[in-house]
């Protein structure tokens, strides 16, 4: 795993290309600039981790390019739950629901992610408010589309009573 500099993503891939990640679109050209200027870029090979089980949860990352899978600890094992895409966060319910990680992530390919610690999320807040509501509600819709997956997930789990 290696650091990448915002400035060296946005020469690489052009702001636009931003624009298309779900949790970052609608964002103004300077907010995404910001974060990728103040957050952390992590360059992960297959396999790589980006977090562990039990760590702390004060911050999230946002797939730039790749796969993450996340695997949910259990009483006896670990469970992959879910892929995340180019585009998605992982880590937020975390950082939101103050507590630590439930789970292992791992590079499921060649991968980019971007770190957003509470600190940076409290300067956006700050620095570019409007930006903010819209990453809420980016986040937001995000954790409703989960909610719902799990939803149809459960309505169609077949339960012998």
């Amino acid at each position: 795993m290696q650091n990448l500099t915002g400035a060296e993503l946005i020469e690489k891939f052009g702001i636009d290309y931003f624009h298309n990640a779900s949790t970052l679109g609608a964002l103004s050209n300077n907010a995404l600039t910001y974060l990728l200027e103040n957050g952390i870029i992590f360059q992960l090979d297959k396999g790589d981790q980006l977090f562990a089980y039990d760590s702390p949860g004060d911050n999230f990352f946002v797939v730039l390019k790749g796969t993450i899978q996340f695997y949910k600890a259990g009483k006896h094992q670990s469970t992959h739950i879910r892929n995340y895409q180019f585009g998605q966060e992982i880590g937020s319910v975390a950082m939101i629901g103050l507590h630590n990680r439930v789970g292992d992530a791992f590079a499921g390919e060649d991968s980019i992610a971007l770190k957003i610690s509470c600190s940076l999320f409290h300067s956006l807040h700050e620095t570019f408010p409007t930006d903010f509501g819209i990453l809420l509600l980016n986040l937001s819709r995000e954790m409703a589309r989960r909610l719902r997956e799990c939803d149809d997930k459960l309505a169609n789990h077949n339960i012998t009573h």
